[in-house]
C-alpha cells in the first residue's frame, strides 16, 4: 500500500496527471490562457514544495551526523556517555521534527 501511495505522490505522476487534466480541460471548452495560467502555476508550487522538503530532510540528515560527531568528540575529550547520549537525543529530536508535517 504504500508503495502505491509513493508512487502517486511522486512528481512525475501529478505532473502528468496535471497535464492530463488541463487537455481533458481544454478539449471540453475551458479558457486555454486560464487553463495554462493554472497549470503553470501548480507546476512551479509542486516543484518548489518538493524542493523545499528535500533540502529540509538534507539538512535534518547532516544535523545527526553534526550532533552524533559533536557527542563522539564529548566523549574523546572525557566528557560522560550521558553527555553523549544527550546530544544524540537532540540530534533525533531535530531530525523527527523535521520528518513532521
Amino acid at each position: 500500500m504504500k508503495e502505491y501511495v509513493k508512487k502517486l505522490t511522486s512528481r512525475k505522476f501529478i505532473m502528468a496527471a496535471m497535464t492530463a487534466i488541463s487537455g481533458i480541460a481544454v478539449l471540453c471548452g475551458a479558457n486555454r490562457d486560464v487553463v495554462t495560467t493554472i497549470a503553470g502555476a501548480a507546476m512551479a508550487l509542486i516543484s518548489a514544495l518538493v524542493y523545499c522538503i528535500t533540502e529540509g530532510r538534507i539538512d535534518a540528515a547532516s544535523v545527526k551526523s553534526a550532533t552524533g560527531a559533536v557527542g563522539d568528540a564529548a566523549v574523546s575529550l572525557g566528557a560522560d556517555k550521558t553527555v553523549q547520549d544527550v546530544i544524540d537525543a537532540m540530534g533525533d529530536m531535530i531530525v523527527s521534527s523535521s520528518e513532521e508535517p
